[in-house]
């Protein structure tokens, strides 16, 4: 970096002038820069020429024809011993002009007169900038601020903060923290405008209020005691590490007609909740936050993911010192819906010369994910297109053949054309592959290979899908008909007790049908989207396409709810994530209402006393299933059925008669019952 002082060369133009022209004073100080390698420049001080106390910087040089970007570390910092600084004594205002969008660190620190700071337009503010000014009152801001952590450290007398309602504001952790301004603040979440900047609080539940739009960086960073977030409709945007080291943090609900536009790095890095999130994408909204998978060599991003995130593959690597780095991932597949790629997001890692390491990568030509690719500035190498595992650029019977080859197994080929003829995505190649590839090649099928890009097929494609359709349907908040059904299915308990047990398996039973209007806050209140995206409790995940639409079905794994024995005999709910991805009751109910007829008396096992007693109480959840048809090109639901079933089985006495199945003497009672909700006749 070159350094030009301005003042040594504005003295010698000054003497060469002077032989035919005056010389004409100017009371503006005459400021030094340094020229940086985007050819802007930076302030790095003055000549001390200030009227008034007022210190205006400028962000334009006429005689160099420059743009001034910045101000320089320390440019302005005082110091009492030094001479050449002795004016910065005086100094009581700062003044910023807009085109300078950056305070280097401890650039204005130190000034022992500053009262007011006025910044013109957007900015970042280093790193202890105006540290140590013990008499500056108040800051404006024109435009949007990032304020970097300790940025006003010191700054006990600072009381009042002028910023646009609009502007976008993140203040690190410790930016404000030492101000009078955020030491009077009486309620737990700090906001500037509609950013939300801070949070006070020690609750463990907590929901963002209605009026905060932005959750600034590392807002609720180091946070110890919450345990649950919950999102309003508003947040849009999430700053850096705004959850980062939020020990105890393990639940994270989006809202369900809300949609986060931008979310900053490591903003849930290491909380339970990113800690714990099941599968290997951690996805917010249609963004690939992070990759958590473990040692798969060749990755195919989710077809239903739109950008991908800075950073999102960093740190898939393994070192230690007598190996270095180990690398697992060889290849990583972009799919056609991607459209915005950050800054070294496919890059497994970041060395200390700021060089990167990334594994070779494929797109299918012709699609959005090139243009990303190329304007990330990465090289990509193009896919065989869908079902044309010959690359002949057509789909035909020859390919069915090579499929079925491939999938008998006597052609060995690579993981790309694995991918070509990996027809339904299923992650293997099966005849049922070279079946349909043989169909769409004889003109069978009403979609073409190239509609298989982006069909959703593995199970976070379809959660992703019955996620987006069911939010899409509460945003737009279209009329539908909502069907609720619940009934007992099956009894297998002694004629003594099956009435009492059916009576308890039948808490909030409710049988209705209703038609919810469009455009009604009703019609999106009343549908039951889900907040989190677990692919971990998914049994079984299939997709048809037929005439242009989609049918999907998403079968769970069962879930025990609950145990109770006198060992344990407190009801302990599930940490399935099941009940944030379908409705399921709440095994409490059913605890509860045992409890309240006197049947739990918990004793062991082998007790034989004839009193009302229980020995064991379990509630499990039993196929729960999803069903849904949407348009195929549009993703509107056209229909959705969501059911589970729950199982109940009960070991005791009541009135010295057990409670048991007619298959034994002495056993479990047993009821079932099944919840379904069907929405049907979409008006969108």
């Amino acid at each position: 970096m070159s350094k030009i002082s301005k003042k040594v060369l504005s003295l010698v133009l000054a003497l060469v002038l002077s032989l035919s022209v005056c010389v004409i004073a100017f009371a503006a100080p005459a400021f030094d820069f340094s020229i940086k390698e985007d050819n802007t420049g930076s302030i790095t001080g003055c000549d001390g020429d200030i009227e008034d106390g007022v210190l205006e910087l400028i962000d334009w040089d006429d005689f160099y024809e420059l743009k001034l970007t910045s101000v320089a570390a320390n440019a302005f910092a005082y110091d009492e011993s030094d001479t050449e600084k002795a004016y910065l004594a005086d100094v009581t205002t700062v003044i910023v002009p807009a085109g300078v969008n950056e305070i280097g660190s401890y650039a204005f620190a130190y000034l022992p007169a500053l009262t007011s700071v006025e910044i013109k337009g957007d900015v970042k503010i280093d790193e202890n900038a105006f540290a140590g000014c013990a008499a500056l009152k108040e800051v404006t801001f024109g435009g949007d601020a990032h304020l970097c952590k300790d940025a006003f450290a010191g700054c006990d007398a600072l009381e009042t903060l002028n910023v646009n309602d609009d502007a976008s504001f993140n203040a690190e952790s410790g930016a404000l923290n030492d101000t009078a301004w955020y030491k009077n603040y009486t309620v737990d979440f700090v906001t500037i405008g509609s950013t939300l900047i801070a949070y006070k609080g020690q609750d463990e539940e907590e929901v963002i209020p209605e009026n905060v739009t932005r959750i600034g960086a590392s807002a609720f960073e180091g946070n110890t005691t919450l345990k649950k977030i919950v999102f309003s409709q508003y947040v849009t945007e999430i700053g850096d590490r705004a959850f980062a080291d939020c020990l105890v943090l393990e639940d994270v609900v989006f809202s369900d007609v809300g949609t986060i536009e931008t979310i900053g790095k490591d903003v849930f890095v290491n909380t339970p909740y990113y800690d714990n999130y099941p599968g290997e994408f951690f996805i917010v909204g249609t963004k690939l936050i992070k990759y958590k998978g473990g040692d798969v060599d060749f990755v195919q991003i989710p077809n239903t993911v739109t950008e991908i995130a800075e950073d999102a593959f960093d740190g898939c690597y393994t070192y230690n010192e007598r190996d270095g780095y180990t690398f697992v991932i060889s290849s990583i597949v972009v799919p056609a819906s991607v459209t915005k790629i950050g800054e070294n997001a496919l890059s497994l890692a970041t060395f200390e010369d700021g060089s990167t390491y990334t594994p070779r990568i494929y797109a299918y030509s012709g699609t959005p994910a090139m243009d990303a690719l190329k304007a990330a500035g990465y090289k990509a190498t193009a896919m065989p297109a869908k079902c044309d595992i010959d690359k002949d650029g057509k789909v035909t019977v020859a390919d069915a053949r090579l499929a079925l080859r491939i999938a008998l197994r006597l052609d060995t080929v690579d993981d790309v054309t694995k991918t070509a003829a990996d027809a339904d995505a299923d992650g293997t190649v099966t005849p049922a592959d070279a079946r349909l590839i043989l169909r769409i090649a004889l003109g069978l099928e009403k979609y073409s290979a190239q509609d298989l890009l982006s069909m959703p097929k593995t199970n976070v494609e379809l959660l992703m899908a019955y996620t987006a359709a069911m939010k899409k349907a509460a945003v737009e908040k279209v009329g539908y008909t909502k069907t609720v059904t619940n009934k007992i299915t099956n009894t297998d308990v002694n004629l003594a007790h099956r009435a009492k047990l059916v009576d308890i398996a039948s808490k909030n039973m409710t049988n209705t049908k209703k038609t919810y209007a469009s455009d009604t806050q009703a019609a999106a209140d009343n549908l039951l989207v889900p907040s989190l995206l677990s692919t971990d409790s998914i049994k079984k995940a299939t997709n048809v396409m037929k005439d242009g639409k989609y049918y999907i079905t998403i079968q769970f794994e069962d879930v025990e709810d609950a145990f109770v024995t006198v060992d344990t005999p407190e009801y302990v709910p599930s940490t399935s994530y099941l009940g944030k991805i379908i409705p399921v009751v709440n095994g409490q109910v059913f605890y509860n209402a045992i409890s309240a007829n006197k049947w739990f008396t918990l004793v062991p096992d082998s007790d034989s006393r004839t009193f009302n007693c229980v020995r064991k109480y379990a509630m499990n959840y039993v196929n729960p299933t999803v069903s849904l048809v949407l348009d195929a090109v549009t993703l509107r639901a056209e229909s959705i059925t969501i059911s589970c079933q729950y199982h109940f089985a009960v070991d005791g006495k009541v009135n010295g008669v057990d409670i048991s199945s007619f298959m034994f003497k002495t056993g479990d009672g047993t009821v079932d019952r099944t919840d379904t909700i069907t929405y049907s006749d979409f008006q969108w």
